[in-house]
């Protein structure tokens, strides 16, 4: 327990309580403790929600969020123990808040961008920004860790450890993340534990998913070249048909997920574009095709990697054409670590309570928050926020919408992970 925490117990005419500190029976202590760290006052409940319908209305795509990075700044300066750390960005911002005491670093992560799209649900703050809204919650996202910023720096003369403040750019194009580590993120500032959270509609808002290994899929994206031979439509014989190849491509690669992967695991194969060719009386010589495969397990998704590899050649092979094949990008699932789970699960506890803490399985979407648990342990959140009785729109359909109030229970468990993870001397 904290020497701070113990002059508040004293400031309080605790004497009870300081001797059961003093006597190392905290466990009960340090919970009403976090709680009152963690304690969300109306004055910054509105000031979440302010920070978020600001950031709403001036939405900003990936590596284009420049009003979004200074409004930011703006209000992480204003807050005590802050120290910037440069990047070289123009986009996004990392800050540094130095606790009272020495110890471990934890990072908190929000990123920032918004996605192309309009906006068709109608609230009092709509996107300003024609084909430009934030569909997917990160205004959410910042408007959480802002809260959880000042919450943590009102108190942190109790804090054994510093805080690592991401505020990330270009999360849609999944290559933010990694961008900030290439730059240097761990070497500047090593972080022992990473937490972050994303808000789920499909759940109720004071609700937080708490799990365990896989939530969020890796992902592959790769890129198909057939090559044949060229010619008149009216003499097919004379050529070798790279669309008919592709066709055969198509047909064979859908067959890996349900007829070379365990049932059991999840895998999704799409071929998303296929290009080759103009002309109504002319056979190509090329077509590219591009696609993605997204899994949770990392030996399931190398399994079918090499399966879709060795269908493509064949494929190819079989209609007497050339083929290459080649990874465009990749990213790694968000496997929370087992070694915070208990920190994670007491931080949600702490936030929403004991009965409001769901599982789930893992979904097979994506997150370069995955970037960072290469560096360190890290856990990543689920955070309801859906107003009872509302229906349910998910990220990035155009009558997404959430919960102002999920702002207060993004702020307490960001701020809890901190508490829990640094702990009290």
């Amino acid at each position: 327990m904290s020497k701070g925490a113990i002059e508040f117990a004293v400031e309080l005419g605790q004497e009870k309580e300081v001797e059961r500190m003093k006597d190392g029976n905290n466990t009960e202590i340090e919970e009403e403790y976090i709680l009152r760290y963690i304690d969300v006052s109306e004055e910054l409940r509105m000031e979440m929600v302010g920070i978020r319908h600001d950031l709403h209305k001036n939405p900003e795509v990936s590596w284009q969020e420049y009003e979004t990075t200074s409004y930011l700044h703006r209000y992480i300066s204003q807050l005590d123990g802050i120290e910037w750390v440069d990047f070289g960005l123009e986009t996004g911002c990392v800050a540094l808040l130095k606790g009272g005491h020495a110890g471990k670093t934890v990072a908190l992560r929000a990123d920032i961008d918004a996605l192309h799209g309009e906006e068709t649900y109608c609230s009092d703050c709509m996107s300003c920004v024609p084909h430009v809204a934030h569909l997917c919650g990160h205004d959410m996202h910042m408007a959480s860790l802002c809260g959880a910023a000042r919450m943590l720096s009102v108190h942190r003369s109790d804090l054994h450890g510093d805080v690592l403040l991401i505020f990330q750019p270009a999360e849609e194009t999944t290559n933010g993340a990694q961008c900030l580590i290439d730059r240097g993120l761990y070497e500047k500032v090593p972080f022992d534990a990473v937490f972050g959270l994303h808000n789920r509609p499909e759940s109720e808002t004071g609700r937080i998913i708490v799990k365990q290994g896989g939530l969020m899929a890796a992902k592959i994206n790769f890129k198909i070249s057939i090559y044949g031979v060229g010619g008149h439509g009216s003499m097919p014989h004379k050529c070798v048909d790279p669309i008919v190849c592709a066709a055969g491509i198509v047909q064979n690669v859908l067959t890996i997920p349900s007829r070379n992967v365990d049932p059991m695991e999840s895998i999704v194969l799409s071929i998303c574009s296929i290009h080759g060719g103009t002309p109504d009386n002319l056979i190509v010589d090329e077509v590219e095709m591009t696609g993605s495969m997204r899994y949770l397990d990392r030996a399931t998704g190398e399994r079918a990697l090499e399966r879709l590899r060795t269908v493509v050649s064949s494929t190819a092979e079989t209609f007497e054409c050339r083929c290459s094949f080649e990874i465009v990008d990749r990213i790694d699932a968000v496997d929370n670590s087992a070694s915070l789970y208990e920190i994670a699960r007491s931080a949600a506890v702490d936030a929403v309570g004991v009965d409001n803490i769901e599982s789930t399985r893992g979904c097979l979407a994506t997150e370069d928050f995955s970037a960072y648990m290469k560096c360190a342990p890290g856990f990543f959140y689920w955070l309801g926020n859906r107003k009872r009785g509302d229906d349910v729109y998910s990220w990035h359909h155009t009558k997404f919408h959430a919960d102002d109030e999920a702002l207060v229970y993004g702020a307490r468990v960001l701020a809890a992970s901190v508490w829990r993870f640094l702990g009290f001397a």
